[in-house]
């Protein structure tokens, strides 16, 4: 049995918002003093047979065979009305199935409810298959994928084809070697010409392929909903990650060459462009930084906060860069907070308003990345103009910053601080007032030499900074247009397009597509080593019931009103031990808000069949807490139980808006609602949405500058009375779903019974005082009518043999994540429906949806008692209502 710490935190408060019943004890249920009962091997089969679990019926079959998917009225419809997408995602070696694989597959995502799927990452390796380049789709695998995709839409499942997700060409390819270049060529794909006929030509030799299973070409299949562009990608925020700031030879050329020739149109003669952006430049001051050299022996001027016990030791050396001493700094693991450790100097002077330049040599033993800091050195430590990433590499760079103070402060300080593991050395460290340059000497718009503007140490001049965001901004229009006419009228694609995701690109820029689209995750694993290092990272572990700014509130923040709007990647990475909330709450979230289409990241990412443990942060095909609620979200969501909200919010947003606050924020992440007056947690009651200026103020309410949500509002209840989120009580909060044919729980216990319309429920002792309980009506419209109801109640969930390593907030198994099969905790907890015991019939439900014996139902005061247990040993129950 995996070796889980057992908190012991339990409380008796009761909610009187929600009725106050007595306490769990008087009922039956197990009390804090109640031995906990172990866990139990449980994983939902990989057959379909006919029950109560299997959504299969619910799915139109063919997928297609009502017309193609298309928008209209901002979502998407076809010949039958509107439609509407619970999917997922298929990644790598996933997509690419033998035809029995392909068949199970098929059967069982259908089961699930899921009628769509998202192929994914099938560029980076796998659909070249035995080719020797990455330019020629290998055959062997377009047959595969011609299959599976069949035999999905035979099931009702409609596909959505990725373009370019992870190929990263090089030498095989005719290209350079990759290193200096964005991770597989992101951004570098918006303007370099030959990447831009690349992707058209992998997207022809792909979409025009005609399925020889159903004879139909991808370009003319009404199975495909929709197909994405480019994953993940913006120019703009591809140069907001410091990516585009050393490019390799021949891209740089090309880079700087369009750049200088976007500046001859505007300005035509240098001296216009001269005289331009000569307002604003200041000359650097005096030198700030005490010992920036690091010339004494022990270097006083500075302070080293190394964590308790230390995680890191310095020294002072002599091999810096050209002769220069240096500090070393060795980081053997991180800290117990996430600034620590760190170093810097103190008692530096900012006025408000002044532009600073800070200049340091950098060199690490392998790539990483480190934050650097100006701030007050003093309580409450705010952030003063400067805090960000800069990238660490294994060899000698001088990084030049510049920022603007926010206010006054005789006590700042500049600190180097959120280092990963690895070795740092800094050089000749350098602050001084001014540094803003225009045109320098040695540029000329004659011979081309306007130098691009790097993003780590944008140092220029407003006239320079806003013309070399507006040169971004009207290149990555050009490519996505370029793109989708190419789609649409070259290849004519019947099926919506999408660019990339929103935040990644603009929202300006995206609303040229057909539907626009947007990914999140509710604690994504952090990395402390290399970038997918498996044995080095870690996952907060941390609940999403006790956020309500978290992840939905953003993505609503997103969302551009009058096109269809899909999240095509979302989870709550294992191995958060709350994960099961986070599927049925977005369900029931993305109903409210009326979006159109969910997909869960990811089912599967290998070609291994039927696995009876979770293999990663992401799959969840054999991750039995996440896959036992399906029914109830594709009940919220895509049966529509749960209604949109009452009032739209709008936000406005024009073009020249967006761009000014590129210019102020420097980056595409921050262009949403909340950066034109709109409070995020607005979206827990109404619906919301960014518009444009023109858009009438008859479609919905444009946000007031200083937001709709009280700073200290604990309660949220959705302007239809269905969603309700609870903060009330610290760290242990609660969400609920109150529709006519699905009731949702999902939170913390604390003692307290809960009302869900005309439904009760009480949850006994728990491993972490919290569970998720779904309940939804396969059959019938209402609890209190003849009808079936299918419940789940889930807690921890984990595979035999894992061990959390726990450090804090941080959780993570490294490589270890423990063998089959997957456990699960049994939840006691009782149901009250509103209807007489006689009528009703429980089931405690096997690994395959099949009944189990029958167990009594209770009656108490006219209404039938469910009783969940352990000792049951399932996690869902179907109750016959007569």
């Amino acid at each position: 049995m995996a070796r889980y710490d057992i908190p012991t935190f339990f409380s008796t408060v009761l909610v009187a918002a929600l009725g106050s019943l007595g306490p769990l004890g008087s009922l039956g249920l197990a009390t804090e003093e109640t031995p906990l009962a172990p866990l139990f091997p449980f994983v939902v089969s990989y057959d379909t047979p006919k029950n109560v679990t299997n959504l299969s019926d619910r799915l139109d079959r063919p997928a297609g065979k009502d017309g193609f998917v298309r928008c209209e009225e901002g979502h998407f419809v076809t010949e039958a009305g509107p439609i509407r997408f619970w999917a997922t995602n298929l990644c790598f070696e996933a997509c690419f199935p033998s035809r029995d694989q392909a068949d199970r597959l098929a059967r069982r995502l259908a089961r699930l409810g899921i009628n769509c799927v998202r192929m994914h990452h099938m560029d980076m390796y796998s659909i070249w298959g035995d080719r020797p380049n990455h330019l020629e789709i290998d055959p062997k695998k377009m047959d595969r994928l011609d299959y599976l995709i069949f035999r999905l839409k035979e099931h009702g499942i409609y596909t959505n084809l990725n373009l370019h997700v992870s190929r990263w060409l090089d030498e095989k390819d005719g290209f350079p070697p990759r290193d200096g270049r964005p991770q597989f060529d992101k951004g570098l794909d918006n303007f370099e010409p030959r990447l831009i006929a690349l992707q058209k030509q992998y997207a022809r030799d792909l979409l025009t392929h005609v399925n020889p299973y159903t004879g139909i070409a991808y370009t003319d299949e009404p199975a495909v909903a929709m197909v994405e562009v480019n994953n993940e990608n913006g120019l703009f925020f591809i140069w907001s990650q410091n990516q585009l700031d050393d490019l390799p030879e021949p891209f740089q050329s090309t880079y700087q060459k369009l750049w200088n020739r976007w500046l001859v149109k505007k300005y035509g003669a240098g001296e216009k462009l001269r005289a331009a952006w000569r307002e604003g430049q200041t000359p650097l001051g005096d030198e700030m930084i005490q010992d920036g050299r690091f010339e004494a022996k022990e270097p006083k001027s500075w302070f080293f906060n190394l964590d308790q016990p230390p995680v890191a030791h310095w020294s002072v050396e002599s091999d810096g860069p050209e002769g220069k001493r240096c500090l070393r700094f060795c980081v053997e693991r991180s800290g117990k907070t996430a600034w620590l450790p760190q170093f810097g100097q103190g008692g530096l002077a900012f006025e408000k308003g002044q532009t600073y330049t800070l200049s340091f040599w950098l060199r690490a033993k392998t790539h990483g990345r480190l934050s650097v800091n100006a701030m007050q050195n003093h309580a409450p430590w705010s952030v003063l103009g400067l805090g960000g990433p800069v990238e660490a590499k294994n060899k000698w760079r001088r990084v030049t910053l510049s920022f603007t103070a926010k206010q006054d402060d005789p006590d700042g300080r500049i600190t180097f601080t959120a280092m990963e593991p690895n070795t740092y050395e800094l050089a000749d460290v350098s602050l001084r007032a001014g540094g803003i340059e225009g045109l320098a000497e040695k540029e000329r718009l004659e011979d081309g030499s306007v130098r691009v503007i790097a993003h780590e140490s944008p140092r220029a001049t407003p006239r320079r900074l806003r013309d070399f965001v507006d040169f971004l901004w009207e290149t990555e229009r050009d490519y996505w247009q370029q793109m989708y006419r190419f789609l649409k009228d070259d290849l004519q694609v019947q099926a919506p397009i999408s660019g990339s995701q929103l935040g990644f690109s603009l929202p300006s820029l995206q609303s040229g597509f057909g539907y626009l689209d947007a990914h999140s995750y509710w604690n994504h694993p952090v990395f402390t080593g290399d970038d997918w290092d498996a044995k080095h990272w870690f996952v907060r572990n941390r609940a999403l019931v006790n956020y309500p700014d978290g992840t939905f509130t953003r993505l609503a923040a997103r969302r551009v009103w009058n096109r269809p709007y899909t999240v095509s990647e979302y989870n709550h990475p294992e191995p958060n031990e709350f994960a099961a909330e986070g599927f049925p709450m977005i369900a029931a979230f993305g109903a409210f808000q009326k979006w159109d289409g969910i997909f869960s990241f990811t089912y599967k990412s290998g070609p291994k069949p039927d696995p009876r443990r979770i293999r990663s942060f992401f799959d969840i095909e054999a991750n039995t807490a996440k896959l036992v609620h399906m029914p109830a979200c594709v009940s919220m969501f895509v049966r529509a139980d749960v209604q949109p909200g009452n009032e739209l919010i709008l936000a406005r947003l024009s073009v020249s808006k967006e761009r000014d606050l590129l210019v102020e924020k420097l980056s595409p992440w921050g262009i949403k609602a909340s950066a034109v007056g709109c409070d995020f947690e607005a979206s827990l009651l109404h619906r919301m949405g960014l518009a444009a200026v023109s858009a009438s103020d008859t479609n919905g309410s444009f946000c007031p500058q200083n937001g709709t949500v009280s700073g200290d509002q604990k309660v949220f209840v959705s302007d239809t009375g269905q969603l309700q989120w609870d903060t009330t009580e610290p760290k242990a909060g609660f969400f609920t779903v109150d529709s006519p044919r699905t009731k949702l729980f999902t939170g913390f216990i604390r003692g307290r019974r809960f009302s869900i319309g005309d439904v009760k429920l009480e949850v006994g002792r728990t491993r972490l005082d919290w569970a998720t309980v779904s309940m939804t009506l396969v059959e019938g419209d209402r609890f209190d009518r003849p009808g079936r109801v299918l419940i789940a109640a889930t807690g921890v969930t984990h595979n035999a043999d894992m061990t959390l390593k726990r450090e804090g907030p941080r959780v993570t198994v490294g490589n270890q994540w423990g063998d089959a099969p997957v456990l699960c905790e049994g939840i006691p907890a009782r149901i009250m429906l509103p209807v007489a015991a006689g009528r009703v019939r429980l089931y405690p439900l096997d690994e395959s949806g099949n009944r189990r014996d029958e167990v009594r139902v209770k009656d108490e005061a006219d209404q039938a008692v469910l009783t969940l247990s352990p000792k049951y040993r399932t996690v869902w129950y179907e109750a016959v209502i007569e």
